[in-house]
């Protein structure tokens, strides 16, 4: 049945919410305002919220246990490396060097040397060592020399077997812990010693690189002899005998001259002073009682 045209849409009797404009009001407020949106209700958000943080939480915990745990890790460690050190201590005292369980002497570069001369004796301690690699490769040489019938293979394997643990030791003594002390106390008679022995070594070098048969050199002479009689592998160890000997001498002819001129420039130390110093606390006092002698910064 139709609307009743004559009825006073004003009266009280009707419906005020079936006015069109009202209506379009209601709608056009729930579009602004999002009510009668499809949107999960609190009861239907809150278990999935209450997941999420609960998830949350137990990523914490898990990786402030996991943290836990390193720093755990990381103390004992501290731990076992201070027991060790303490261990070292009560049996060697400060004694670090060589590494192992007999160290005779205490080295430590970054400890012991002043910062402006630290690469300097850096260099040649790592002098010392590829002269200790050269020695060794120097006695494969001289087995090959012998197994393949070179006239003085027994001298050369026997010369070569003597030249690893007594100029490998010596050279440490006599040029190296000279450097060392020189470039740590500043006495001009550490740089002399050291002068006088490193000059030794770089003879000892050339000498080493001609390679003169039943020397205990697998050096030049010996490698051209080895290739000329077809003996390839024997040939090719002399050539890395020959390159070593050749390295080691340059390298420690530059780092000789440096010191050399550390010495007589900025530092402006002489002979007749290293003579002054022996002479005031006796050559055995820098040798073997360090200790005894009076402090003096590095130059």
């Amino acid at each position: 049945m139709s609307a009743n045209p004559f009825a006073d849409p004003h009266s009280m009797d009707s419906n005020p919410f079936e006015d069109p404009s009202v209506q379009q009001a209601r709608e056009s407020s729930r579009h602004e305002y999002g009510y009668g949106a499809e949107t999960p209700t609190n009861n239907e958000s809150y278990p999935q919220q209450q997941q999420a943080s609960a998830s949350n939480r137990s990523d914490e915990m898990a990786q402030r246990f996991d943290d836990l745990e390193r720093r755990e890790q990381e103390l004992k460690a501290r731990e076992a490396a201070l027991a060790a050190k303490a261990e070292h201590i009560r049996k060697h005292g400060r004694n670090n060097w060589p590494p192992g369980p007999f160290p005779i002497l205490f080295h430590d570069i970054e400890q012991e040397i002043p910062e402006q001369h630290k690469s300097t004796v850096l260099t040649w301690y790592r002098i010392w060592m590829f002269l200790v690699l050269v020695l060794a490769v120097n006695l494969v040489g001289g087995v090959l020399l012998l197994i393949s019938g070179a006239n003085n293979g027994g001298a050369d394997l026997g010369a070569a077997i003597m030249y690893l643990p007594v100029i490998g030791v010596l050279s440490f003594f006599t040029w190296y812990q000279p450097v060392y002390k020189a470039y740590q106390t500043g006495y001009a008679v550490f740089f002399y010693i050291f002068f006088l022995f490193a000059g030794f070594h770089l003879a000892f070098c050339t000498y080493m690189f001609i390679g003169i048969p039943s020397s205990g050199s697998a050096g030049l002479i010996n490698l051209i002899s080895r290739f000329a009689g077809g003996h390839i592998v024997a040939g090719v160890f002399c050539i890395l005998s020959t390159a070593g000997w050749a390295l080691e001498g340059l390298a420690a002819l530059w780092m000789y001259k440096n010191v050399w001129a550390h010495t007589h420039g900025q530092a402006g130390l002489t002979f007749a002073q290293a003579k002054q110093e022996v002479s005031m606390y006796g050559l055995k006092a820098y040798l073997f009682n360090k200790s005894s002698l009076p402090a003096q910064s590095a130059a």
